[in-house]
């Protein structure tokens, strides 16, 4: 079944759409993803409709991807909002503006990504988890269900609760990514000393994660009336 489509949008081949898709471009699409029924990519959200550059970026979906019913990934307000390789977003989740979703990422049932997150690769949320806007999550870590993530999540963690707090290490996660026991020896003395390997996955997910870091940083919250004039004096 043909999705519709309005806009500039690229699609590749071996891809199924499910009654209801809607694609606003500008859009890149690869090949062999499953769009669940009322899937919407591309979708302005409520920011990005008051932004003058709503058209300055586009939303970018590798291949072998799952996108279950009634899933949104919204429009960039910036430059990219972008899915990579074989993820997974469940059913009623959102993946909001400039959220970067890397590959062999789950999002869980109704997940709320905020707005310039960046979940890297191997990483997931348990149903009914929402990350709050600029927040990262590390390569193979994981919030368990129900959780409010408010603060980045490190290489390999399991985090959980209201807000999430540091649980273990993702002992399943490590496992179900596919390293192999070198890797996963590799990955244990990164946690245990902070010392990332010269190269190797363990080298790459450090590097990765700090640049996200980095990327996304946050205004600090304004906590009493002197934070609030001194914000509004920088007007």
């Amino acid at each position: 079944m043909k999705p519709e489509i309005i806009g500039d949008v690229r699609i590749g081949s071996h891809n199924t759409f499910c009654p209801g898709v809607v694609i606003l471009g500008p859009a890149v699409i690869g090949d062999g993803n499953y769009f669940g029924t009322n899937t919407v990519v591309g979708g302005l959200s409520r920011l990005g409709q008051r932004s003058r550059r709503r058209d300055a970026g586009k939303v970018r979906i590798g291949s072998g991807n799952y996108f279950g019913d009634h899933a949104v990934v919204h429009a960039p307000v910036e430059t990219l909002t972008e899915v990579g390789d074989l993820s997974s977003v469940g059913a009623g989740s959102i993946v909001a503006h400039d959220a970067r979703i890397g590959s062999r990422v789950t999002l869980s049932v109704r997940c709320s990504v905020g707005g310039h997150c960046v979940l890297l690769d191997g990483s997931g949320l348990g149903i009914g988890c929402s990350v709050r806007p600029r927040t990262v999550m590390g390569h193979w870590s994981f919030a368990g269900t129900a959780s409010a993530v408010v603060e980045d999540v490190g290489i390999g963690e399991l985090v959980a609760g209201n807000p999430a707090r540091l649980l273990r290490w993702n002992f399943e996660g490590l496992t179900r990514f596919g390293l192999d026991r070198e890797e996963i020896a590799g990955v244990r003395a990164f946690l245990e000393s902070g010392s990332a390997p010269a190269e190797g996955p363990v080298a790459r997910a450090a590097e990765e994660f700090r640049t996200a870091v980095r990327s996304t940083n946050r205004k600090p919250a304004l906590r009493s009336w002197p934070d609030l004039e001194a914000e509004l004096s920088r007007g």
